[in-house]
């Protein structure tokens, strides 16, 4: 398909965090997030490396999101749909996207090989990597792929993508929250939206935020109290 890209996901990741530290941002890694906590005119972030205090927070943890907010004392309904993918190098590699409709695979063109993804498995743990889905997902591609080494292969990977039941995102403050915005919930989307996301969530902390479209998207819909199970 012409009109669809690829990325590099780990060069796209590395080149904003260059831009996010150039423009004065401190970015914390190795280190995560055990719970928020709002309170006392400010909002607390705990993590392994120490304790965050700001005026507002933004969850944006994808399906980890859910745990954060249970912190918080909400449960939001987002669901893992794990995706499997691994690259494997090949004789030619193609110009563009090819989406292998049969197979419920798509081959993407990355460096000396192609990055192979497909799988929507549905997981109440969002870590737990099952090697038969790799499997599986060798067994669909390779008729497309006859110079494919697959012996070869490398960087097998699972993401949970975070998935709504109305497959629309949570973007907006908790309910009885409004130090703490949520932005998760985008399904396969999540890079696609990402700077929509983010004008709607700068809006949003700044009071700008177009009334309808933050409706749209309002956590309310999808949150409830821990307290009602």
């Amino acid at each position: 398909m012409e009109r669809q890209w690829a990325v590099d996901p780990g060069q796209f990741v590395d080149t904003l965090a260059g831009r996010l530290r150039r423009d004065g941002a401190e970015l914390v890694e190795g280190a995560r997030v055990t719970a928020v906590r709002d309170g006392a005119g400010r909002v607390e972030v705990r993590t392994t490396a120490g304790t965050y205090r700001a005026d507002a927070v933004v969850i944006a943890a994808g399906v980890w999101s859910r745990q954060l907010s249970a912190s918080l004392g909400q449960r939001i309904e987002v669901a893992a749909g794990k995706g499997y993918s691994f690259s494997v190098p090949v004789e030619s590699v193609p110009r563009r996207l090819v989406h292998l409709g049969a197979a419920k695979a798509v081959l993407a063109p990355s460096g000396k090989g192609v990055r192979v993804a497909g799988t929507m498995e549905f997981d109440r743990d969002p870590d737990r990597f099952r090697q038969g889905r790799v499997e599986a997902l060798v067994a669909a591609a390779r008729p497309y792929l006859p110079g494919a080494d697959w012996e070869r292969r490398e960087q097998e990977w699972m993401g949970p993508r975070p998935m709504t039941p109305d497959g629309l995102p949570l973007i907006g403050p908790l309910p009885g929250r409004p130090r703490v915005l949520l932005a998760t919930g985008h399904n396969m989307l999540g890079l696609m939206l990402a700077p929509a996301t983010g004008r709607l969530v700068a809006g949003l902390l700044t009071g700008q935020a177009d009334p309808g479209l933050s409706a749209r998207f309002a956590p309310g819909r999808s949150v409830r109290s821990r307290r009602g199970q």
